[in-house]
């Protein structure tokens, strides 16, 4: 059995977590908000709490169960650093190859419809226009999207420029 702390290669595809599965959670929406989260020098809290908790444990205030807790969390974590960047890795690669797919689809579609229109305006086919009628709309309607877009960010770019002027 492979080592559970040790890094997944970024090039996995097929990921096991099988061994996290008795501790893996699913928040609802915003629960993260307000949790405390790993600040800049935790590992050397963390080996000054071990080190200690044998002679100065008990004078602390730290029980042996809160130790074993929290060595259990900080294990946990581990587990869980082993796959993440992997798995972000992943998801990175399915957004991505996702992204590429659908403009490649959409580009075909596009292509479609011109298709469409040249050819039913060859043949004067009415009845082939009717046919692909969602086809052609759709992308008409992306394109409509795509000026509209254009036009905003050259407007607002026009006024970023007038604003520089002025202040210049």
């Amino acid at each position: 059995m492979p080592n559970p702390l040790e890094p997944v290669a970024l090039d996995v595809l097929v990921h096991d977590c099988t061994s996290l599965a008795h501790f893996l959670v699913d928040l609802p929406p915003r629960a993260r908000m307000g949790m405390c989260s790993e600040q800049e020098g935790f590992s050397e809290v963390v080996i000054e709490i071990l080190t200690n908790q044998a002679s100065l444990g008990d004078k602390a205030g730290i029980t042996k169960s809160d130790i074993e807790a929290f060595q259990e969390s900080n294990h946990r974590v581990a587990m869980v650093d082993a796959h993440l960047p992997a798995l972000k890795k992943l998801v990175e690669m399915m957004e991505e190859t996702r992204a590429l797919e659908d403009d490649k689809r959409q580009r075909q579609v596009n292509a479609f419809a011109d298709s469409i229109e040249r050819r039913a305006k060859m043949t004067d086919d009415k009845h082939l226009l009717a046919k692909y009628e969602k086809t052609r709309t759709y992308r008409s309607a992306v394109a409509r999207k795509g000026v509209k877009t254009r036009t905003k960010s050259a407007k607002a770019n026009a006024a970023e420029g007038a604003g520089a002027k002025a202040q210049g």
